[in-house]
């Protein structure tokens, strides 16, 4: 069978609209199936997540995520007030949230979800901001507390 060059093209472009369709609505689904945070901590219980400052965290806007948990630190010293915790764990669907340091902001790419560096919602489909952690000090261990 020989098709001219006009209709393959048709034909191709065709298929993929189809197919990226069903990706997109596929992606804004809020299908429950989403997999959630993974790593040693899925539950997203964050208690007990501990940072050595004598050797991470050390300039303005590094960041830790472990356990998930992000910190950051926004300003120098060791005081509380220097850093932030927030659980990493996306509010909309429990995926996880990467924290961009060179923008100071978090984004979900599971359904595009993005966060201000203060964990404040910007763009759903979240509803609401990311769960801010306390944080204790003492000498130089951080630690989180859920």
């Amino acid at each position: 069978m020989n098709i001219n060059r006009e209709e393959f093209l048709h034909k191709l472009s065709g298929g993929l609209a189809a197919t990226c369709v069903a990706c997109m609505a596929a992606a804004c689904s809020k299908d429950e199936s989403v997999t959630p945070a993974t790593g040693s901590n899925p539950t997203g219980n964050t208690a007990g997540t501990t940072v050595n400052l004598d050797s991470e965290l050390k300039n303005i806007n590094d960041f830790v995520a472990k356990s998930s948990t992000i910190v950051i630190r926004t300003a120098s010293g060791n005081a509380i007030t220097s850093f932030l915790a927030f659980s990493s764990v996306c509010p909309h669907a429990g995926a996880t949230v990467e924290y961009n340091n060179s923008t100071s902001s978090f984004f979900c790419a599971a359904h595009g979800s993005s966060f201000s560096g203060n964990g404040a919602l910007v763009q759903g489909p979240a509803t609401k901001g990311l769960t801010k952690l306390t944080i204790e000090i003492t000498g130089s261990t951080l630690t989180v507390k859920a």
